[in-house]
C-alpha cells in the first residue's frame, strides 16, 4: 500500500511537471503567432520561417543520438535544460513586450526549439529510470501523460484565444513566465532509488568513435521490427495528415461549405483525439494489430469524407478518425518502451523525432502541387489503408505478435 502511494505520487509529480511546462510553451507559441500577425504584420513567408525554426532542431536531433545514450544523470540534465528553457521564455517575453526586432525573437525561438527537442528525448530516457524498468508502471505513466498533454493543449488553446481577444497578450505572457518554474519544481521533487542503476554502456562501447556509435544506433533503429515499420508509417502519415488539416479551409471551399466552418471541423478532430487518449488504456491488442486496424479505419474515413454524403456524417467520420488517431499516440509511446533497450531509449526517441520532422517538411512540399485538396484526402486514405495491410502482411510473414 505504501509502495503504491509512493508510485502514485511520483506519477503525479511527473504529470504535473509536464503539464506546467507544456502550459508555458503552449501559451508562448500561441502568443508569438498572435503577435507576429497583429504586432509585426508578418507575411506568410515569415510565419513559414518560424515554422522551419521549430522543425529544424527536430530534424537534426538524430545527430545527438550517441550522446543521449551516455548521459549519467537524466534528472539533472533534464532540470538544467528546463531552467534554460525558462530563461529563454523570460528573455523572449521581455523582447516581445518591448517590440524588439524579429531577428532577436527568431534566434531565441530557435534556441527554445533546440532545448525543448533535446529535453524531450532525455525525458523519454528518464521515465524508465524513475520506475526502474517496471513495464506496468511505465505504461500507467504513459496513459496519464498522454491524456494530460491532449487535454492541456486543447484547453489552453481555447482559453488563450479568449484572453487574447479580450485582454491582449500581456497577461498570457506573465502566466507563461510563472508556469514554467512551477513545472521545474515538480520535476525536482521526483524521488527514486538511485542505487538501482539501469544497464549502462560498457567502457568499450563508450570509447567507440562517435560515428561508430551513430552507426550502431541507426542499425538498432532500422532493424527493430515491427517498431521501425510503424514509426516510418506514422511519420509519413503524420506529415500528410498535418498538411490536410492545415488545408482545411480550402477543403471546405471545395466541398461547397462555408470556409469559416473549418474551426468547427478542427474542434471535432481535437475532441476525437482527446476521447481517443482517454480510451487508449482500454486497448489490450498488441501494437501491430492495433495500428493495422487504426490505418484501415482512418483510411476509410478519409476517403468517405470526400464523397457526396450529409455533412453530419462527415463530422462523425472525422470524429471516428480523431478517436483512433488519439488512441494511436498512446499506443505508439508504449511501443517505443516495449521495442527498444531501455539504455538506448533516448537515442531511439531522437531518431524517431528526426524521422517525423523530415517527413513533416517533405509533406509540406505537397502544398505546391497544383491539385484539389479532396484528391489529397483520397490519396492519403488509400495510402493509409495500404500501410495497414502491409503491417498485417509483414507481421504475419515474420510471425511478430508480442508487441
Amino acid at each position: 500500500m505504501i509502495f503504491k502511494k509512493k508510485i502514485n505520487k511520483t506519477i503525479f509529480k511527473l504529470v504535473m511537471g509536464q503539464a506546467f511546462l507544456l502550459i508555458a510553451f503552449s501559451i508562448y507559441t500561441t502568443v508569438l503567432l498572435y503577435l507576429l500577425v497583429q504586432q509585426y504584420h508578418a507575411t506568410a513567408r515569415i510565419l513559414a520561417i518560424f515554422g522551419i525554426l521549430a522543425a529544424f532542431p527536430k530534424a537534426l536531433i538524430m545527430l545527438l543520438a550517441p550522446s543521449l545514450n551516455n548521459i549519467k544523470n537524466n534528472k539533472k540534465a533534464l532540470i538544467k535544460l528546463q531552467i534554460l528553457e525558462t530563461l529563454i521564455i523570460f528573455v523572449s517575453t521581455g523582447l516581445l513586450l518591448s517590440h524588439s526586432r524579429l531577428l532577436e525573437i527568431g534566434i531565441l525561438y530557435l534556441l527554445l526549439s533546440i532545448v525543448i527537442t533535446i529535453s524531450g528525448s532525455i525525458e523519454i530516457g528518464f521515465i524508465p529510470v524513475i520506475f526502474q524498468e517496471n513495464e506496468e508502471l511505465i505504461e500507467k505513466s504513459v496513459d496519464f501523460q498522454y491524456f494530460m498533454s491532449s487535454s492541456v493543449v486543447i484547453i489552453i488553446s481555447i482559453i488563450s484565444s479568449l484572453i487574447l481577444m479580450v485582454h491582449g497578450s500581456t497577461w498570457l505572457l506573465l502566466v507563461c513566465c510563472l508556469s514554467a518554474p512551477i513545472g521545474i519544481v515538480f520535476y525536482w521533487m521526483i524521488k527514486y532509488d538511485e542505487s538501482l542503476k539501469l544497464i549502462a554502456p560498457s567502457d568499450d562501447e563508450v570509447t567507440y568513435s562517435y560515428l561508430k556509435q551513430m552507426k550502431n544506433s541507426l542499425y538498432q533503429f532500422t532493424h527493430t521490427l515491427p517498431a521501425f515499420l510503424i514509426i516510418l508509417f506514422e511519420a509519413i502519415l503524420g506529415g500528410i495528415t498535418g498538411l490536410l488539416f492545415e488545408l482545411l479551409p480550402l477543403t471546405m471551399k471545395e466541398l461547397g461549405l462555408a470556409v469559416g466552418l473549418f474551426a468547427i471541423v478542427n474542434a471535432v478532430q481535437q475532441v476525437g483525439d482527446l476521447a481517443g487518449s482517454a480510451l487508449a488504456p482500454l486497448v489490450k491488442w498488441n501494437a501491430p494489430t492495433f495500428f493495422a486496424c487504426d490505418y484501415i479505419i482512418s483510411g476509410i474515413c478519409f476517403i468517405c469524407v470526400t464523397l457526396p454524403i450529409p455533412n453530419m456524417l462527415r463530422l462523425i467520420l472525422l470524429l471516428l478518425a480523431g478517436i483512433v488517431m488519439g488512441m494511436s499516440g498512446n499506443v505508439f509511446e508504449k511501443l517505443m518502451y516495449r521495442s527498444f533497450n531501455v539504455g538506448d531509449i533516448s537515442s531511439m526517441h531522437a531518431l524517431t523525432t528526426s524521422t517525423f520532422a523530415v517527413f513533416s517538411v517533405i509533406s509540406y512540399l505537397a502544398a505546391w502541387i497544383s491539385t484539389k485538396t479532396l484528391i489529397l484526402w483520397q490519396l492519403t486514405g488509400a495510402l493509409t489503408i495500404l500501410f495497414g495491410i502491409l503491417i498485417v502482411v509483414v507481421c504475419k510473414k515474420n510471425t511478430i505478435t508480442d508487441l
